[in-house]
């Protein structure tokens, strides 16, 4: 009985894999989710690079504005 049970668990595995033939199919499911990590991971470095490239834009900012202040006058 539990290998008839088996059998038509598998059948049933089998058309439902035959059978995806929607708009997402398994491979693409697979890309999409390998973009979204690819796309996590550049986020992830640029946001820990943020910091300093904000503070390095900053300080030239104040640079360059006293710079200008000081020539001036």
């Amino acid at each position: 009985m539990s290998k008839n049970k088996n059998n038509c668990n598998e059948g049933l595995v089998q058309r439902f894999v035959e059978d995806e033939r929607g708009e997402f199919g398994i491979k693409q499911i697979a890309a999409t989710v390998a973009v979204i990590v690819v796309i996590g991971f550049v986020v992830t470095a640029i946001s820990g690079n943020m910091g300093t490239w904000v503070e390095e834009i900053w300080d030239q900012f104040m640079e360059l504005i006293g710079s200008n202040i000081s020539s001036n006058t």
